[in-house]
């Protein structure tokens, strides 16, 4: 009897496998193996033969159909009203600068996401017959790509980021700025008109203009790209495509190892203004020690949540970095309004008391607009590269000349000097930072040119982080195909070509991409576009 009951409970369990997995296959069946991909680069780097060996790449290897999405030509599309010179211009420089604001103007007049929109009903519409939409459940897989080229600012990013989720792809594109401008110089532009229009594509301190400094820290991919390592080119692109696809196990290098335990150590900040995070690596290439921002402890090391006493910014309430420069703004004013000679020859004698509108006016121009602003000496924070360094010399003594510093920001002046002294001969970073002055201090000792020597002499180099985000390093490394079979061989044939790793269901997809094309309705921008 119970042998009986025990195979009537095994058939039956045979049964629930087999609903089980057919309907998991009737779910896989409407997956797609569509791809989105998205290119950011500061203007004037190599972005060309990045976009060229991704279309090529995905052609040959892949069997895809690439179809490619120019920002720009929307802009060209949309925004007629352009002058094709200006006095005082060159051509070329009116031409890119027309983009910039064709640009800023459509953003301004139907929303900052209104580029990624136009580029979302482009792919919506390519599903369909030209005479009539198909049903959703007519929908079938396809191997296509789009690569969207460029994104200008993080609200483009976020919205295709937040629709295709987890077949959207972030390639950030950088080359050296000398190089930069050199490829910029060839369209005959003049030397201001290249630092002039850097400068505006980097960062438009406008409601609606561009953003590509802060665009740029976001990607799942950073691509430095310059003469010295395009030969290079062709194995970086690959490897980025073995991983999307799973067509290779491929696992993370020393550097990605390096700049994924720097942004993990920066979550344990508490710093107000910003959580940075560091790791130093040996000449091995072995991390020996890791840093991040915040207040030191007596005893040595770090406030931490398990102090006892955690005396912490978050705990005071304010930064003192920023409240020490409002002091200094105050005392700057103090002794220019106080001085008697300033105010009969100025100010005919009026006395002005730190509540009245000309006082406050000039504090903020003196708090914002000088280079008060950029101070940073008085923050109680140790930052993550000192951190770094100082835990590094008390573990690993010597180990630390010669070998790597991985920072998640661009170290600021007071931390290259220390770089500079401790031996560290290679720095690699993610995110900006337009207040240090590291380069024009101590340019006898950094560069940031990837050559092994500048001028003759050899230099710490600052150089822009190559390789996977630490954002999605878990995510690209931990493989969801088993590797071996049954017999403990690796798996190696998947037919005629790899599925990508990530897949989303037709279902649900048309359906998202239709609330951006709705979105495009309701500001009727097809009846009213920018003239």
């Amino acid at each position: 009897m119970l042998a009986k009951k025990l195979t009537q409970a095994s058939v039956d369990d045979a049964k629930r496998t087999e609903i089980t997995i057919s309907t998991k296959a009737k779910i896989r069946n409407t997956y797609t193996e569509e791809l989105i991909f998205a290119v950011c680069a500061p203007i004037g780097s190599l972005r060309e033969p990045v976009i060229a060996k991704i279309e090529s790449l995905l052609k040959d290897n892949y069997g895809y159909e690439v179809k490619r999405l120019k920002l720009s030509n929307y802009i060209n599309t949309y925004f007629r009203d352009m002058p094709q010179e200006k006095a005082g211009e060159t051509k070329a420089y009116t031409m890119l600068m027309n983009k910039i604001q064709g640009g800023n103007e459509l953003r301004r007049k139907f929303g900052a996401q209104i580029m990624a929109e136009l580029a979302i009903n482009d792919i919506h519409l390519s599903r369909h017959d030209e005479q009539e939409p198909k049903p959703i459940e007519q929908l079938r897989s396809r191997r296509w790509c789009f690569i969207i080229d460029s994104i200008k600012n993080k609200e483009e990013l976020e919205l295709l980021r937040e629709l295709y989720r987890d077949i959207f792809y972030f390639f950030s594109i950088f080359s050296p700025l000398d190089e930069r401008k050199k490829n910029l110089l060839q369209k005959n532009l003049s030397n201001d008109e290249v630092n002039n229009i850097i400068n505006t594509d980097q960062y438009e301190n406008i409601q609606y203009g561009q953003n590509v400094r802060n665009t740029f820290v976001e990607g799942d991919f950073f691509m430095r790209v310059s003469s010295e390592n395009i030969d290079n080119l062709s194995d970086k692109v690959s490897r980025y495509l073995n991983i999307i696809f799973e067509s290779q196990i491929i696992t993370p290098t020393p550097d990605e190892i390096a700049m994924y335990e720097a942004q993990s150590a920066a979550g344990n900040s508490a710093c107000l203004s910003r959580q940075v995070g560091a790791s130093i690596t040996n000449q091995k290439g072995e991390v020996i020690s890791r840093g991040w921002n915040d207040v030191p402890k007596y005893g040595g090391n770090l406030y931490s949540e398990s102090d006892l006493h955690d005396n912490r910014c978050k705990l005071w309430g304010y930064c003192s970095n920023d409240r020490t420069k409002d002091i200094l703004a105050d005392d700057i004013l103090d002794a220019i309004v106080l001085n008697e000679e300033v105010v009969g020859s100025l100010l005919n004698g009026v006395k002005i008391g730190k509540e009245h509108q000309i006082y406050q006016l000039l504090r903020k121009i003196i708090r914002k607009n000088t280079k008060v602003k950029d101070l940073i000496e008085f923050s109680r924070a140790v930052h993550a590269e000192m951190h770094a360094i100082i835990i590094g010399s008390q573990l690993a003594g010597s180990k630390m000349i010669g070998g790597k510093l991985f920072c998640t920001t661009y170290p600021c002046h007071n931390c290259a000097r220390h770089i500079v002294v401790a031996g560290i001969q290679e720095i690699y970073y993610i995110e900006p930072y337009i207040k240090s002055l590291s380069m024009p201090l101590h340019y006898d000792s950094l560069t940031e040119s990837e050559g092994v020597q500048e001028n003759g002499k050899e230099k710490v180099k600052i150089l822009m982080y190559d390789g996977v985000a630490p954002r999605r390093y878990l995510e690209f490394f931990l493989m969801n195909r088993p590797r071996k079979d049954v017999d403990g061989k690796l798996i190696s044939e998947f037919g005629d070509y790899y599925n990508p790793k990530s897949q989303l269901s037709l279902q649900a997809l048309p359906t998202l991409e239709q609330q951006a094309i709705h979105s495009l309705t309701e500001k009727n921008f097809f009846g009213n576009e920018a003239k």
